[in-house]
Formats: C-alpha cells, structure tokens, sequence
C-alpha cells in the first residue's frame, strides 16, 4: 500500500479524534463525517479493483502455464512418433533419435512462448491494478484539499482572530527589523488593528507596526513584509503547500 493511502488512514484517525475535542460546528463535524465516508468508499472501490485484476491476472496465467504444459506433453508424444516411423526409413536408433530431438526442440520453442505471454500478462494486470491504486491516491488527495478547504474556509468565517494567529505564526518564519508590515483584506483590518499590541509583544525589537488594506484581498489571505523579506500566510497558499506536498508524495513512489 503506498505512503498517500496510509497517510490517508492516520488523517482519517486524527480527524475523527479531534471531531470529539475540538469541533463544537455541527456544519464541521457532517462535512468530516461525509468526507471519511467519501474516503472509505474510495479506498474500499481501489481494493476491490486491484484484487479483481489480480485474480483475471491469476486465471488467465495458469491458463497459458497450462497450454505451455499440455504443448511440451504433445509434442513429446509427436517426438516419440515420429521417430518411431522416420527409424524404420533411415535406421531405427538414428531415426528415432532425430525425431525425437526436433521434436522436442520445437516444443520447448513453444512451450517458453507460451510461458513468456502468460508472464507478459500477468506483468500487464500488475501495471492495471498499479493504476488503479494511483487513480485512488489521487482522489484521495482531492479529497484531503477538500477537508482542509471546506473545514478552514468555515473557520475563516466564524473566526475573526484566526488572521491574528496567521500574523503570529507567519512571524516566526521571518528576520524581523525594525518595522513590520502586515497587508490583509478590508475585512480583516479591524482585528488586526485591535490586536496590535499583542503583535508588537511577541516581535519586541520592533517599534513600528503598519497595518494595510489590500482591497484585492479576500478573507482569510494575509502577508507579512519587513524590510529584510516577506512572507504570504493566507489560508489558501498554505493549502496549496499540502497539495503540491501530497503531489510531491505521490509523484515519488
């Protein structure tokens, strides 16, 4: 099973851990309920095809195997025969001897094709049941991204203060200088100004705080600049850093 399908299982466990501690939104906790449906559904789908192809692989291989036995057994018997009435043409050592070797030799020609096609197909239904597992994980990512964007994008609206712990979070990732620049949407202006002291308290070296508005913004994106470099903390380029990490993920197996 590849690391995108068991890291799936310990998101799904974790999920259903903190629905019991930390989730009080009945809106939150059905749209986790749906989303581990969702996801054993996917999983249990990918399971079912993989063993079907493995099983198609299995029949069909025997299959060939048996051919490949029942063509060596027959041109045995062909070899035996012919021998027997080429000998009494040319000699019965010599002519049962000749037969008997080009049979045999064109059997075992035979029987190695046939073994090799039943090997080529079952190498085939592998690669279709890899597939299979491969589409599964990328449903699985989508459905992860989802999660997370349904479950922030409800946050984002209930919780004003969330931007605050954006900021504060997002501080810690930069060299702060003397002045600190935070731009957010018109929204989320009034939080951040109201919570002014609580920024400058965790960056002391700073003296000067600036709070902007960027009309283009939309709730939930904010970005730290100072004169040393600059930081986007919104909740969407976050998502995105999972996304391309479960790519990464799942590209690399």
């Amino acid at each position: 099973m590849s690391n995108i399908i068991r890291s799936s299982r310990v998101i799904e466990s974790n999920i259903v851990y903190n629905q019991g501690l930390d989730i009080q939104d009945p809106i939150e906790e059905k749209l986790i309920e749906e989303a581990i449906k969702k996801h054993d559904l996917i999983l249990a789908a990918a399971e079912k095809e993989a063993k079907e192809i493995m099983e198609s692989a299995h029949i069909v291989s025997e299959k060939k195997m048996s051919e490949a036995y029942e063509e060596i057994r027959m041109r045995y018997k062909k070899a035996m025969a012919q021998g027997y009435d080429e000998g009494y043409k040319s000699g019965l050592d010599k002519g049962y001897d000749e037969g008997y070797r080009d049979g045999f030799k064109q059997g075992e020609e035979d029987s190695e094709q046939l073994i090799a096609e039943a090997l080529d197909i079952k190498n085939d239904y592998i690669a279709k049941r890899n597939n299979a597992l491969r589409s599964a994980e990328k449903e699985l990512i989508e459905l992860i991204i989802s999660i997370y964007e349904k479950v922030l994008h409800k946050k984002i609206e209930d919780d004003e203060d969330l931007v605050v712990s954006l900021v504060l979070n997002g501080i810690d990732n930069l060299e702060i200088a003397r002045k600190l620049t935070i731009i957010v949407p018109k929204e989320s202006y009034r939080v951040v100004e109201e919570n002014k002291d609580k920024i400058l308290a965790k960056v002391s070296s700073v003296n000067e705080l600036d709070i902007r508005v960027n009309s283009d913004m939309k709730q939930g994106d904010c970005i730290i600049e100072t004169s040393r470099g600059s930081v986007d903390v919104s909740i969407d380029n976050q998502l995105e850093e999972v996304k391309d990490l479960l790519t990464t993920i799942l590209s690399n197996e």
